[in-house]
């Protein structure tokens, strides 16, 4: 049917088949509108699900290194005391051959007794720490990853020194130092450092450094902001 207006003539089924098309360009519109829209929202949500994780992991890795860090200078202490001692001593009277030992090894084993006493008794913290490794990488960087792992490993650093001073009889006196250096928290003289003592801290600031941005909402060095 067609209406004539100002010598001008409308075809109405034209109009219809147009207006058809625009409805169906409206709907392709709106369609990809809402799928745009749907897909930002979900962005939104990932990103404030990853800030939540960040947010829980800093704090669980944080506590970590503040009380593996305590742990270590716990099993560093420059003062053994009697209960240890004693205890240790009758740990190693109890072994295969202890009688035989010469005093001054008896008086080496029952001190490095005490020590892995000790250290045994922070496994706990060490594991906690061990935990953290896999979402360190995965959620900030390498570098946290590796601070972790620096320090769970000045615990096996005084370990082993522990175990080279029972067989050592103090004929080296640079490794006599550096023996008592990884076994005890002392402070060095001017111009020496306590390697584990170093390590330790270093380890801890490369954590504190990473992990404290992301607690109090700051831009992070790793990660950016939350």
């Amino acid at each position: 049917m067609k209406f004539a207006i100002c010598s001008s003539s409308i075809d109405w089924a034209a109009t219809g088949t147009m207006l058809q098309g625009i409805g169906t360009i409206g709907g392709v519109v709106a369609v990809v509108w809402a799928a745009n829209k749907g897909a930002d929202t979900f962005n939104a949500w990932r990103r404030q699900k990853v800030a939540e994780r960040r947010l829980d992991q800093a704090e669980r890795i944080l506590t970590a290194a503040y009380k593996g860090r305590r742990a270590l200078a716990e099993v560093r202490h420059a003062m053994i005391s009697e209960h240890e001692l004693l205890a240790a001593g009758e740990q190693m009277k109890e072994k295969e051959g202890w009688a035989a030992q010469t005093a001054p090894r008896q008086k080496r084993l029952v001190t490095a007794q005490a020590f892995y006493n000790r250290i045994n008794r922070t496994k706990e913290e060490r594991e906690a720490l061990d935990q953290c490794l896999p979402m360190a990488r995965a959620l900030f960087s390498e570098n946290l990853e590796q601070a972790i792992e620096k320090l769970i490993h000045q615990f096996r650093v005084v370990q082993v020194d522990v175990e080279c001073y029972v067989d050592y009889e103090g004929t080296d006196a640079e490794f006599t130092k550096k023996l008592k250096r990884g076994m005890y928290a002392l402070k060095p003289p001017a111009g020496e450092v306590n390697e584990v003592t170093d390590a330790m801290e270093v380890a801890v600031a490369t954590i504190e450094r990473i992990c404290l941005p992301v607690l109090r909402l700051e831009a992070s060095p790793e990660g950016g902001r939350t």
